[in-house]
């Protein structure tokens, strides 16, 4: 086989070429500081640095969360603090009203300072965070207070079945929000007085029913079942019969078996998405009789909780009311009858402060781990695809070498040709 001149120059500049794209490779990771710029580059390595970089951005977002979270739990460290504030004035000026030589004039003084601070406990009451109320559970755009200090919406309950939960980590979530009737209380009779605010629970009950899907899953009563309710204590037993295959169909069967009961005008049952729920006017529990509630979506036994309506009023306000009423009519307050009612009340708002506290500590601790674990994920990125620049550079000299050899050589490899002999 002949080798002709153009062969060898061929091979010469393709052999060049490569030199040169391997060169190129090697810069291009000198400048970007990393081992790869493209998936073919490292596929394993490219796939291994997506993965972290996903968890980066997670571990960031939790940040965020918790950040958001802390900054909730200070807004409403803020608020219940101005109430316990506003509460100890209160007990000092009740103090000196039962004073027995003040006069009319004073103690109506008296009345209009504590009718400023019921107004503050109001306006506290409707505190906002990023533009929404605080304490207001889900219902984060009504106020929970109306300016006459009655609850401004309904559904605001006691156990905190409307807590907004908060993400702080791999399924590690954390209810930041307090609701206003366990802040303020829900003000019935006046023994309510006498009461923490967890007592008062004797009004508008609600047992939740958690999601079912009966379309999936139909409940079977063809045969007739039995539900035992226990109302206030006392127990009733109603049946129904069918195959219900959604929640309307059988809450109007159960309504239809309550209303022949002694439950009737007591307790009724309302559709909420995919479950059922259970509301009262005394505290309600609701055990299986032949049917087995959970297939409702109820647990066995579970207790009502209370719930306000809209015009419910506070028990913390309702006090301050009858203080500022016998204040205005001259009647010296009983002090250590109003400082032991207030005192309850301030128990509880200090008991909530607490609970702001020890939230707020855990969420301090959730966050420098995220940012130990962010610390540590970007480690790894890094170890995954930065260059060492040392060897890189010891790389770009070799290659540069190479290069640079391959031109020399090819400088020979270029003979004379027939022109130059014809000179």
């Amino acid at each position: 086989m002949r080798i002709t001149n153009g062969m060898m120059i061929s091979g010469m500049m393709r052999n060049l070429g490569k030199n040169l794209n391997r060169m190129d490779k090697v810069q291009q990771s000198l400048a970007s500081g990393k081992k790869f710029s493209r998936p073919s580059d490292d596929p394993i390595g490219v796939s291994r640095s997506l993965r972290l970089n996903t968890d980066v951005s997670v571990m960031e977002q939790y940040k965020r969360n918790t950040e958001d979270a802390l900054s909730l739990l200070e807004t409403t460290e803020v608020a219940v603090t101005n109430i316990i504030d506003v509460m100890q004035r209160t007990r000092e000026l009740i103090v000196q009203a039962g004073n027995g030589t003040y006069t009319v004039e004073e103690r109506q003084k008296i009345a209009g300072e504590i009718t400023q601070l019921r107004d503050q406990i109001v306006n506290v009451g409707n505190s906002t965070y990023a533009g929404g109320y605080i304490f207001s559970g889900y219902k984060t755009d009504k106020p929970l207070f109306k300016s006459d200090g009655t609850y401004d919406l309904s559904g605001c309950d006691l156990f905190g079945h409307e807590n907004i939960a908060i993400n702080v980590g791999i399924s590690d979530s954390m209810g930041v929000n307090f609701i206003g009737q366990k802040v303020f209380g829900l003000f019935t009779t006046p023994a309510d007085y006498d009461n923490t605010v967890a007592d008062s629970l004797n009004v508008k009950q609600s047992i939740v029913g958690r999601i079912v899907d009966l379309s999936a899953t139909p409940l079977d009563a063809s045969g007739g079942k039995t539900i035992n309710f226990n109302l206030g204590g006392v127990t009733e037993t109603i049946s129904i019969t069918g195959t219900y295959n959604d929640f309307t169909t059988l809450a109007a069967d159960i309504n239809a078996a309550i209303a022949l009961s002694p439950l009737n005008g007591h307790v009724n049952a309302v559709v909420n998405g995919n479950s059922i729920m259970f509301d009262s006017d005394n505290v309600l529990s609701i055990t299986s009789g032949t049917l087995n509630v959970a297939e409702m979506g109820i647990t066995s036994g579970q207790q009502s909780v209370s719930k306000v309506q809209p015009g419910d009023k506070s028990l913390l306000i309702s006090l301050y009311d009858s203080l500022i009423a016998d204040l205005n009519a001259n009647i010296a307050p009983g002090v250590n009858g109003y400082i032991d009612k207030l005192d309850k009340q301030l128990s509880n708002v200090s008991a909530i402060r607490a609970e702001v506290g020890v939230k707020s500590n855990r969420l301090d601790l959730t966050l420098n781990r995220i940012d130990d674990d962010v610390i540590n994920l970007k480690n790894l990125l890094s170890k995954n695809e930065d260059a060492d620049m040392g060897e890189v550079i010891m790389r770009l000299k070799m290659e540069e070498n190479v290069y640079r050899a391959s031109l020399s050589g090819g400088a020979r490899i270029i003979q004379p040709s027939l022109v130059d002999f014809l000179r």
